[in-house]
């Protein structure tokens, strides 16, 4: 279920190309950059939810992230006015919630598709769609309890890694100074949805009540082409 976005893009950019009955102009680009976060959603700070089905019985805390910094790395492949994309960011943001506190790890992988209006100029506009697969992990976020019976607050804290996939948006504009180097400004909204988590007691499970949560970005990148 999961391949079905990325032979999606892919084959949206197979298509973009066939429609230029010119040669095509291929390029190779290799960006790198920050990402400036701003998240809303279910991870509030304040609730907690099962971690699923498994042999200890277990919670997991939902720490607010309201904002970070995501180191990126982007390789891409320009045909034209089209670009697709592999991303790779990492991040670790401190989260709040009324039970505990600390730095967490943010990690995604991601194919991203984008068509640049204004090409061949030094200025070009993008808009585009993407899907990534994200993990957030908290040092101290899953309580349970190795004896058995019901988790509560005194019982045993463990690391929590929430996982899971999700689409974002994209509009972007790029100003090449060389043929050989630009940079890129883009703002992105990704959706992710969080339906695993792995810790120490239970390993994977699903979660009782998938986690949805909303990040706005604004992105920085310098690009070199090849």
């Amino acid at each position: 279920m999961h391949i079905m976005p990325f032979i999606f893009i892919l084959a949206f950019f197979a298509v973009s190309v066939q429609a230029n009955f010119d040669e095509p102009k291929k390029f190779y680009v290799f960006g790198a950059g920050i990402d400036f976060a701003v998240t809303r959603g279910d991870l509030d700070g304040i609730s907690k939810i099962n971690s699923g089905a498994g042999s200890v019985p277990e919670k997991v805390i939902l720490p607010e992230v309201p904002f970070f910094a995501v180191y990126a790395f982007d390789a891409r492949a320009l045909v034209d006015a089209n670009s697709i994309a592999f991303n790779l960011g990492l991040g670790f943001p401190d989260y709040e919630h009324n039970l505990q506190n600390g730095e967490a790890r943010y990690f995604r992988l991601g194919l991203e598709y984008q068509y640049h209006f204004l090409y061949p100029e030094p200025l070009r506009i993008g808009i585009g769609i993407g899907y990534t697969f994200s993990s957030l992990r908290f040092p101290k976020a899953a309580i349970g309890s190795v004896a058995g019976g019901e988790a509560n607050d005194n019982s045993q804290w463990n690391y929590a890694n929430f996982t899971g996939n999700g689409f974002h948006l994209v509009t972007s504009a790029e100003y090449f100074f060389t043929e050989h180097l630009a940079t890129e400004v883009a703002i992105r909204y990704r959706l992710l949805y969080l339906n695993r988590v792995s810790t120490d007691l239970n390993d994977v499970s699903r979660l009782s009540d998938a986690v949805w949560q909303g990040m706005g970005e604004l992105g920085l990148r310098f690009l070199v082409v090849f």
